[in-house]
């Protein structure tokens, strides 16, 4: 009997150990789920962010120079590097010029010869004009004396102007740059006819320092600088007192800030904005007419702005929400409206102020509500003062 008892009080304290192991093994696993997972978690502080408007506009070589064959021949040489700077004055290209010295030299002869025409005439006139006062040759061979000067003196200034004519055609087949500025590529090859019935195109040259930027600005924004110089007069309330700054297509930030130089006069009632163009200088050809860039109008700049990761935010049927956590560790969906991008940042306009805390990460792993533990991460973003 005892030895049955034994036996039965082993198996007992077995399966008490086994049932005992099982229960801690639930209450921990119970335990870690019910712990709040952890996620980055940032507390928002205010920061300075400028206030500025912005633009898509193009670049523009003013000005720009089209070379044309002004006459007729055989082009013989081109004398530049197609793409390089060229000086103002220098050659570009030359035409066959024998034509033309040819033209220049027979215009040379025929002024020659109509000035010793007009020299004889002149000397007819000054032997006459004593004659008929003495009644030795009549009134109307004097006249015809007078005639035939005059006449020939009309000759003499038309042979000047078409010896005129014929050095301005001579000079026409050197065509040098009028501007100094970049030149493109060369349009006719040499051995080609050119100007024969047309201007024909040779290459084209722009000026590239400084260069211009064209950009249209939509009316609110307009009015809304305007209204801004209205309570800023330290700024002359002339648009052309605003810096502009310039992002390149690559999003690098160009070096040389510019100034506005041309408003126009009117808003364009098909698209509601007003053309504008600005001034910056270009030292080392780095922008190129035709080239897009963002256009960047400092105002000032807001004490007191807030800044978040775009990362922070998602979007919902067109609507940009973040995640906020309260005082409980709770996570709630807030919207908010977003501002301008500056980097891989927001600016918001409303729905978040100094001190609120936002999610980071994670935004697929919780439920709206939950409690999760922070885990927190520095607000440094900073903005800095041109975009």
């Amino acid at each position: 009997m005892s030895k049955i008892s034994t036996k039965t009080l082993y198996l007992t304290f077995i399966v008490l150990s086994t049932i005992g192991f099982l229960l801690t093994s639930c209450k921990a696993k119970k335990q870690e789920e019910a712990a709040p997972p952890p996620f980055k978690v940032m507390e928002i502080k205010a920061t300075k962010v400028p206030l500025y408007i912005q633009s898509v506009g193009q670049a523009v070589g003013i000005p720009t120079v089209e070379i044309r064959a002004r006459v007729a021949g055989y082009l013989r040489t081109w004398d530049f590097l197609e793409g390089s700077i060229v000086k103002k004055g220098q050659t570009l290209f030359t035409i066959e010029p024998d034509e033309y010295k040819n033209n220049l030299a027979s215009a040379n002869a025929d002024l020659d010869n109509k000035t010793a025409a007009w020299e004889k005439a002149k000397l007819d006139v000054a032997r006459l004009k004593p004659l008929l006062t003495t009644n030795a040759i009549s009134q109307n061979d004097f006249d015809k004396a007078v005639t035939t000067e005059q006449q020939d003196r009309a000759a003499v200034a038309n042979a000047r102007a078409n010896l005129d004519q014929a050095k301005l055609n001579l000079s026409y087949t050197t065509m040098a740059s009028p501007i100094s500025g970049a030149v493109g590529a060369c349009n006719i090859n040499p051995g080609n006819l050119v100007g024969k019935g047309d201007a024909t195109l040779l290459t084209t040259v722009s000026a590239v320092d400084p260069m211009y930027i064209n950009f249209q600005m939509n009316e609110t924004d307009y009015l809304r600088i305007m209204r801004y110089l209205e309570s800023h007069p330290d700024l002359s309330g002339s648009l052309n007192s605003l810096t502009v700054y310039l992002t390149l297509s690559d999003k690098q930030d160009y070096d040389h800030p510019g100034k506005i130089d041309f408003v126009d006069r009117q808003v364009n009632t098909t698209t509601g904005t007003i053309a504008m163009r600005a001034i910056v200088p270009n030292p080392q050809g780095l922008i190129k007419p035709g080239n897009f860039t963002t256009v960047n109008i400092i105002l000032m700049e807001l004490d007191n702005g807030i800044v978040i990761p775009q990362s922070a935010t998602t979007q919902v049927q067109g609507k940009a929400f973040v995640f906020m956590v309260d005082n409980e560790n709770k996570v709630n969906r807030v919207p908010v409206i977003l501002g301008r991008s500056i980097g891989q940042n927001f600016i918001i306009i409303n729905g978040l102020k100094p001190g609120d805390k936002i999610m980071l990460e994670g935004f697929q792993k919780f439920k709206e509500g939950m409690v999760i533990k922070p885990e927190m991460v520095a607000d440094t973003i900073t903005v800095p003062a041109r975009p």
